[in-house]
């Protein structure tokens, strides 16, 4: 019997009931597996199928996989390939290159930095927003309240007393009759908005699309953005230049992982310059999408053989930045959010509540 289930188990596993790329945290385990077996000399693919069994949804499958593949004589680099599906491509990069350079724990312990940083600001920008979202929230579903229940009362007041209904108590009453029909909107939106979250965390998104970059709007917002991926490019670019991963290729991988598509498109066209023969520091004139600092140490680092080295300053420096610009958004977004969605609140609860009672009024002292 236990032959029989460990079969339909494999088989499971071959055909996964669900595709598409693993999530951020998922990779960042799946990465910090790795690292403790090639630290602990372990095989990897007994390693990995152990933890394949101890895990659960898809990176327990991805993790099996993997094992299996391993196990049939794939090189690691192979089996992540195989697994293009699940896993980014700067993973995939960085592990090749890590083995072709015999660091692989480094280079894993790298790319672990950067997804943990990414993480990290994934999860300040989620705690800013999310007291003013439930501040949102609330005032929302007042308001609701009060076309569908409270207002159609001040309405049977008027009619009662015969007094002229302001147009202002017969617009909201129409509204709370069709509330059937608006009222369904926050809700779809609140769940729209956690699935654009949720989809955002996925590790494909260490990609040309990579991070919430729809929220560049927001106060602050814009500036931890562009230091972050700045910083992520940085580091990103230095951890494959450090493990011999070929100028043009590592210039690409680095910019797509950043998901800046500006910086993508201007770090292509210094790739394809390099692959023609061109310094680098040519190369950089005009990359306006590559931050002036940046272009500036890279040359500098280039023309003294010290590129990685350079590249590793740039990220200190612009994830410094992030940080303090990130601190500065967890203690005022959230004010500044409340504030807005505060005083747009009040406004609506005053044209909504209090003219109507104090037309009431005025209507009762004539």
């Amino acid at each position: 019997m236990s032959d029989t289930y460990e079969t339909e188990r494999l088989d499971l596993i071959e055909r996964p009931g669900r595709s598409g790329p693993i999530t951020l945290d998922n990779l960042i385990a799946l990465n910090d597996e790795i690292v403790a077996l090639v630290r602990a000399g372990v095989p990897l693919e007994r390693g990995l199928a152990a933890a394949g069994r101890d895990l659960h949804g898809r990176l327990g499958s991805v993790t099996t996989r993997l094992a299996q593949r391993l196990q049939q004589g794939q090189s690691l680099p192979e089996a992540l390939d195989g697994e293009r599906d699940y896993l980014p491509p700067i993973y995939r990069a960085v592990v090749a290159a890590g083995i072709s350079s015999g660091r692989l724990s480094a280079a894993l312990e790298g790319l672990a930095d950067f997804a943990s940083g990414y993480g990290e600001l994934r999860r300040v920008i989620g705690l800013a927003l999310l007291y003013p979202l439930l501040i949102l929230a609330i005032a929302y579903s007042l308001f609701v309240g009060f076309v569908v229940v409270i207002l159609p009362r001040i309405l049977d007041a008027f009619e009662t007393l015969n007094l002229a209904v302001p147009k202002l108590v017969y617009g909201l009453n129409l509204a709370g009759e069709y509330a059937i029909y608006w009222a369904p909107i926050g809700p779809i939106l609140a769940i729209l908005t956690i699935l654009w979250w949720s989809w955002t965390g996925r590790s494909s998104l260490i990609g040309p699309n990579a991070g919430p970059s729809g929220l560049g709007w927001l106060p602050w917002m814009g500036g931890v953005l562009k230091n972050a991926r700045a910083a992520h490019f940085s580091d990103l670019l230095a951890l494959l230049i450090d493990h011999q991963v070929a100028l043009p290729e590592a210039l690409v991988l680095a910019a797509d992982a950043s998901g800046d598509r500006a910086l993508v498109a201007d770090v292509k066209r210094m790739s394809e310059s390099l692959r023609r023969g061109a310094p680098l520091s040519e190369t950089l004139v005009g990359a306006h999408a590559v931050p002036a600092l940046l272009r500036w140490l890279m040359a500098a680092g280039y023309q003294q053989g010290s590129l990685a080295k350079a590249l590793g300053l740039a990220a200190q420096t612009y994830r410094r930045r992030a940080l303090h610009q990130a601190h500065v958004v967890r203690v005022f977004l959230p004010t500044v959010l409340l504030l807005g969605i505060g005083a747009t609140a009040t406004i609506i609860y005053t044209m909504t509540l209090f003219i109507p009672m104090a037309s009431l009024l005025q209507e009762l002292s004539d």
